[in-house]
């Protein structure tokens, strides 16, 4: 996994996508409900992102995939 490129995850109707910011800044989890931005999560990082969204959503390591 490329920690410098977005992320996506899909779990029942949300999706999750993860976008890197710069390092100092970290990474931002976005969820998506019906194609609408519903919430983000400003973390320090994309594995800080990807353990919340374990933690939080139940979204598992392995559901995520790098978007083009």
């Amino acid at each position: 996994m490329n920690m410098n490129k977005k992320q996506r995850a899909k779990v029942n109707d949300r999706i999750f996508i993860i976008e890197p910011d710069l390092p100092e800044v970290g990474a931002y989890l976005r969820i998506y409900e019906n194609d609408k931005d519903v919430a983000d999560y400003l973390q320090n990082s994309v594995q800080d992102c990807i353990d919340f969204a374990q933690e939080e959503f139940g979204v598992l390591t392995d559901a995520w995939s790098e978007m083009e």
